[in-house]
């Protein structure tokens, strides 16, 4: 008898989620994804293909309504479709006739957005075991990167390149609130048990290679990742210049107070797609900035890293204290953390 397994993927965001979907959607393309894996893209799951199959957009039928991104079409009205669609994959996994056969789903939100009790009643109804896999990534990084995202947003229009400001406004912004690693830890395990819960050490060394995923692979016991083009070296969201996120920041701040007026909307919108489109493409090619300066990535100032890491640093400490395995790899991490809080 086929264990039919669910691993989710719940991010936080900015922690290796597009590129896991990326890779696994590759190795489904060239039908080299494991026996034992099921990625669901296509027929398994509505119909989505392309070079990046991502699992958010459904699953958040299984979210708190006031969690559900705005203007999205997917709600609760849709949990019988999503029903539906769980089953096929587990009568699919099912039917692979080995000992444990694991369905990949990527979520791609930040962890505080879904109810743990909620998704996993959900999902345990169609699966006989359900895992759960969020990244630790330093948080320095992680401020730095939504902070970018956030800028290149255009409806979040009220954003700013300041981290203080941002955490300190929002205090119960998901995407930050994420961070609270060992918080989220013991929220999750209290309902579903630590030994559902896969927490992995992400290492920025790691990024554009497969080491993300051969850790992801080696930490929730999905066995060996296939090898495929398209992964090394490849930079899904580049960070804009210091240059272009200031002047993404400008353009934010009067659109703060002109988008109260109506006939200035369009031409702000057509301006925010234009500068956007630019500065994403000088990102991706590494091209120098229109002053001549060479591309340089944006990010937080060196106080700012320091402050962030500081104010997580207690957070950080009981998480590795919470960790029986792979215990080098979070001393690594651990040491990684507190080094960048000097």
């Amino acid at each position: 008898m086929t264990i039919a397994r669910a691993l989710v993927h719940l991010g936080p965001i900015k922690t290796g989620t597009t590129a896991l979907s990326r890779y696994l959607t590759l190795t489904n393309n060239a039908g080299i994804t494991p026996h034992n894996l099921i990625f669901p893209t296509g027929d398994m799951w509505f119909g989505r293909n392309g070079d990046i199959v991502r699992q958010r957009y459904e699953l958040e039928a299984l979210m708190d309504k006031r969690d559900i991104s705005a203007g999205s079409e997917i709600g609760p009205g849709f949990v019988p479709q999503l029903d539906a669609a769980l089953e096929l994959v587990a009568t699919e996994l099912r039917a692979r006739k080995v000992p444990t056969a694991t369905a990949i789903f990527v979520v791609e939100t930040g962890l505080p957005r879904f109810d743990p009790a909620r998704i996993d009643s959900a999902l345990r109804q169609q699966f006989d075991t359900v895992d759960y896999l969020f990244m630790a990534r330093r948080q320095d990084k992680l401020v730095t990167s939504i902070v970018a995202q956030n800028m290149k947003m255009f409806e979040k229009k009220w954003s700013t390149l300041n981290p203080r400001f941002e955490l300190s406004r929002f205090p119960r912004l998901r995407d930050f609130a994420a961070l609270d690693y060992a918080a989220q830890y013991t929220r999750w395990t209290r309902v579903i048990g630590p030994e559902h819960v896969i927490v992995v050490p992400y290492d920025e060394g790691d990024q554009g290679s497969f080491a993300t995923i051969d850790r992801i692979f080696d930490f929730a016991g999905l066995g060996a990742a296939p090898r495929i083009d398209g992964i090394e070296g490849l930079r899904i969201h580049p960070t804009f210049s210091a240059f272009g996120m200031k002047k993404m920041a400008w353009l934010k701040s009067i659109t703060r107070f002109a988008w109260a007026w109506p006939p200035f909307r369009s031409r702000l919108t057509a301006v925010w797609d234009s500068w956007t489109v630019k500065y994403h493409n000088q990102a991706i090619s590494g091209l120098p900035d229109p002053d001549g300066q060479a591309f340089q990535p944006w990010s937080l100032s060196s106080g700012d890293r320091r402050w962030v890491s500081r104010r997580f640093l207690t957070s950080n400490r009981k998480l590795r204290s919470l960790q029986t395995t792979h215990t080098d790899a979070w001393d690594e991490w651990l040491t990684r953390v507190e080094e960048a809080s000097k």
